[in-house]
């Protein structure tokens, strides 16, 4: 039996921008973000080279950055990430031991796919847990 997918917030509903681009342009995408309405707060800014997640930018070193700064000299690119192949158990585990309450996910080639937030993980365990327990009590669920 495969094990269910992990719950990202998928590439279009985060904040990413281009190594190039400057600290001003990211603090400009954050304010015209349209937040969908499942709780998305946006704490970092992504950044993505042709795809591939080059590093990650906190809303605090966006701020505290020169306006006319590229991205790429303020950005974090020690990125801890999540693959997209992961077990829900291996994502949470990165996200505690990381100590983030979002971690970015990528696939086997480094693309970027979306995050993963601690929250969701823990709703997906939550759920997986009530229907094993009601399996295992004989109760049939889909």
């Amino acid at each position: 039996m495969g094990h269910p997918e992990l719950p990202v917030v998928t590439h279009g509903r985060v904040v990413t921008v281009s190594p190039q681009d400057t600290t001003e342009d990211a603090i400009t995408a954050v304010m015209e973000f349209t937040p969908t309405d499942d709780g998305v707060s946006v704490y970092y800014v992504y950044v993505t080279d042709n795809g591939d997640l080059g590093g990650v930018g906190s809303m605090r070193e966006l701020l505290n950055a020169e306006n006319s700064k590229p991205v790429s000299e303020t950005m974090t690119t020690d990125v801890i990430t999540v693959e997209s192949s992961s077990t829900l158990q291996t994502a949470m585990q990165q996200i505690i031991n990381s100590g983030f309450a979002v971690l970015p996910v990528v696939d086997d080639d480094s693309a970027f796919i979306g995050v993963i937030r601690a929250s969701d993980v823990i709703d997906t365990l939550d759920e997986q847990t009530t229907k094993q327990m009601f399996k295992q009590a004989g109760f049939w669920m889909k």
